[in-house]
């Protein structure tokens, strides 16, 4: 310590002229380049992207809108392949999946909604439900039972919340004979949901369940 005070030059001196420094100060340079790199990326390249993106499938919804959904799948998946990793992308995937379902394709369908990554309250809820979904069509009950449990722990609200709850309730109920986990979201939805329990008339389906409890 008292020969930094004595000759602080002459040890900073010492120390640029260190493996261990020089080792040091080339990692911080690399760290920052990348940092710098990252910022410009997004600033100049992906925002831009990402923004166009979001109208890049108009054409796609044109289609559906004319009834032509053979054409509207083909360029949803044009759109998901060119702007992936984007929100436009990513839309397009859901899509491009929603209409493999429709076209009875389910296995297509699950691969796309697999690969969709949404943020969005409803379809990023929505994208999971969809392919408990397809799991249903394909047999899989267990498995769709939990994508449709996950998509309703997703982001609680009052429209997707107890839709999906249901749709879990109904997969236990009528295919795997799991008749009190069916017992207890029924009434979950009765005690957090009360106006969609009583809207779809859940409490039929509640009191018919309990009947199967042995």
């Amino acid at each position: 310590m008292a020969e930094f005070f004595d000759n602080p030059e002459q040890l900073i001196e010492k120390a640029k002229n260190s493996k261990t420094f020089k080792m040091v100060s080339y990692a911080v340079g690399a760290i920052a380049v990348l940092v710098i790199s990252w910022f410009l990326y997004q600033q100049f390249v992906f925002k831009p992207a990402n923004e166009k993106s979001k109208t890049a499938y108009w054409r796609a919804m044109v289609y559906l809108e004319n009834d032509e959904p053979d054409n509207a799948l083909a360029e949803f998946e044009r759109v998901a392949k060119k702007y992936d990793g984007k929100v436009g992308g990513e839309i397009s995937q859901y899509m491009a999946g929603r209409l493999y379902m429709d076209k009875g394709e389910f296995k297509k369908a699950l691969k796309l909604l697999e690969k969709a990554k949404l943020n969005d309250l409803y379809l990023g809820t929505m994208v999971i439900g969809l392919q408990g979904h397809c799991h249903v069509e394909l047999g899989d009950f267990k498995k769709a039972v939990k994508l449709y449990e996950k998509a309703a722990k997703r982001k609680a609200n009052e429209f997707t919340t107890p839709m999906y709850l249901m749709k879990a309730a109904l997969i236990h109920e009528m295919k795997l004979n799991n008749f009190e986990d069916a017992v207890e979201i029924y009434k979950s939805i009765e005690m957090d949901y009360y106006e969609y329990f009583k809207t779809n008339n859940v409490e039929k389906y509640l009191e018919r369940v309990v009947n199967k409890v042995k």
